[in-house]
């Protein structure tokens, strides 16, 4: 790890992590620690709310979303097929989920996970999903790592900062990307909008310009069994669709008993050249 107001070094001094200019910062009694400073926040509690965390815990643990942690798993795996040891940051981390499925799937002897995010809700039940990751309260537009030390990003419904992931990333290293494709819970979206938009996954443009190549790309696309009510209403809460939806659109969710969904996700790899 890294000083996020200086870039230097961290070392574990007097259970604090100091930098060479004795910036220090706790390590939090759950085990996290925080390197996301005040000047860094757009808001006095920037991220997903609390609420947010512990819908999409539920609904993560319900299984609803294996298929995507199978397919990241398969995709890290194969990267690692010839590697002795790896540095996995998890750039947008939440509560946990998906870093630690690839925690509790990979040879954890060669292992280094560091989990990240900018909500502290976030974080703070991702160290009770998994004692044995790194968890940073912290930022992906000032990635607290050192320049050229971690071997593979993930990035998962995220907000990739490319400048900073060719930083932290050694030469060769990839990026996993998973986004939404159009179809992705289209079932819903359509109760919930008076409009449905079909968008597509976001470009990579940005990141060829910053010196990334595409690996390559596949999509998984499969149909969840019936939801029931309860877990509606947390698949809504765990969205950005909750805030943009109309309140008449909210309240026709309130109303749904059970709703099967569209899963429609993009993989991307992208290596760091």
């Amino acid at each position: 790890m890294s000083c996020p107001l200086d870039g230097e070094p961290l070392s574990f001094y007097d259970g604090q992590l100091r930098c060479p200019k004795n910036h220090s910062f706790d390590i939090a009694r759950q085990g996290h620690v925080n390197l996301l400073p005040v000047q860094f926040k757009r808001s006095k509690d920037p991220g997903d709310s609390k609420a947010m965390i512990e819908a999409r815990q539920r609904f993560l643990d319900s299984g609803f979303y294996k298929p995507i942690a199978d397919a990241l798993v398969a995709q890290v795996s194969e990267i690692l097929r010839d590697s002795s040891s790896c540095c996995i940051l998890d750039a947008g981390c939440g509560e946990g989920y998906y870093l630690d499925r690839l925690w509790q799937s990979l040879d954890q002897e060669r292992l280094e996970c560091i989990g990240l995010d900018i909500s502290k809700p976030a974080i703070l039940a991702a160290t009770r999903r998994n004692k044995e990751t790194t968890w940073i309260v912290g930022s992906n537009k000032h990635l607290p790592v050192l320049p050229d030390s971690v071997d593979i990003i993930i990035c998962l419904f995220g907000f990739p900062v490319w400048e900073e992931f060719a930083r932290a990333l050694k030469p060769g290293g990839r990026v996993v990307l998973i986004d939404p494709g159009p179809e992705h819970l289209i079932e819903l979206r359509r109760i919930i909008y008076d409009s449905v938009k079909q968008t597509p996954a976001p470009k990579l443009e940005q990141a060829k310009q910053t010196g990334f190549s595409l690996d390559n790309s596949q999509i998984l696309q499969f149909t969840s069994e019936e939801l029931n009510h309860e877990q509606i209403m947390d698949l809504l809460t765990m969205t950005p669709h909750l805030y943009r939806a109309s309140q008449k659109g909210r309240d026709a969710a309130q109303q749904l008993p059970g709703l099967a969904v569209t899963v429609d996700i993009l993989i991307r790899t992208v290596t760091r050249t």
